[in-house]
């Protein structure tokens, strides 16, 4: 009895290792029990509500294809699976960070989630990063964060590259970069000036519509009244309501906008002599400042190369 016993032990401890092994092997996921119709099968396989995809009877994963069915992009995780309303970062295009949808395609163009908008390649799918111009309300340039990709909206330090290193303004609603002339809160209130052509907050010395205008070096406030204006190591009189120059200097002196080539008694018969007496550039209304030195006219002659 106690032989059959000991036996009975044995075989059943037996039974149940082959059983637990058979169950539940350490290597096992649910992608490997997913299996394609037929040998070198290419296409999708659905299994308990997730989709695979096989290429040549191997599953996809880690990896991007093209379903030419569908004609769209799509994303298979490490497991198989194909991933739904998810950001993945990819090494193809030189790396890139794109989206897939809830029905898994690859995001191309505007797409709004996470509070905010992004902007997707037509082409690649990566995802906008820096200023871009789209072609919604109208078309504008807007801002996607460098870090995140949001569309930017108010005021903004943006700092990516030189180029766009500075202060923007955009639309609190479509994100639109704000052009030209407006009064904000911030700085205890002021009136800035946003470039025309870039965007970006003016500070220093400016030539607009046939007068000078000064904006603080910090804050970027237009100066009205008297200010100090480093250009011209001097003192200004700017109106006090639409900050134009009034041609006033520190000491009480008319000074023409005119850029007159005797302004003051000073001449430079060329850059090159502007340069060497360590005067370039020489801004519309300095002396010795004459349209001849200023070829493209924008009221800065001999610029610094």
């Amino acid at each position: 009895m106690q032989r059959y016993t000991s036996l009975s032990r044995i075989v059943l401890a037996s039974s149940l290792a082959l059983s637990l092994a058979l169950v539940s092997p350490a290597s096992a996921t649910p992608a490997d029990s997913v299996i394609p119709p037929y040998e070198n099968y290419t296409g999708w396989v659905y299994q308990e509500g997730s989709q695979y995809w096989f290429d040549s009877g191997i599953m996809a994963r880690s990896k991007e294809i093209y379903d030419p069915s569908s004609n769209a992009w799509y994303w298979l995780d490490a497991d198989g699976t194909m991933a739904h309303d998810k950001d993945v970062y990819q090494s193809s295009n030189d790396g890139k960070w794109v989206r897939y949808d809830s029905a898994g395609h690859m995001i191309k163009g505007e797409d709004y989630r996470y509070d905010g908008w992004y902007f997707f390649d037509y082409t690649t799918g990566a995802m906008a990063k820096g200023m871009k111009h789209i072609s919604s309300n109208g078309g504008k340039w807007v801002y996607y964060d460098w870090i995140n990709g949001q569309m930017a909206h108010g005021e903004k330090y943006v700092s990516y590259d030189s180029e766009h290193t500075g202060w923007y303004l955009f639309d609190d609603s479509t994100g639109a970069m704000f052009h030209g002339d407006t009064y904000i809160r911030s700085s205890g209130g002021k009136w800035v000036r946003y470039d025309r052509a870039t965007g970006k907050m003016v500070k220093g010395l400016h030539y607009q519509d046939g007068s000078y205008y000064y904006f603080d070096q910090t804050t970027g406030a237009m100066a009205h009244g008297k200010a100090w204006v480093p250009e011209w190591n001097d003192y200004a009189w700017f109106d006090n309501i639409t900050g134009r120059y009034t041609g006033q200097r520190g000491n009480g002196s008319q000074n023409s906008n005119s850029g007159s080539n005797s302004q003051q008694g000073v001449y430079y018969k060329n850059c090159d002599a502007v340069r060497a007496a360590g005067k370039a550039p020489l801004y519309r209304g300095q002396p010795g400042y004459r349209p001849e030195l200023d070829r493209d006219n924008d009221g800065i002659a001999c610029e610094v190369k």
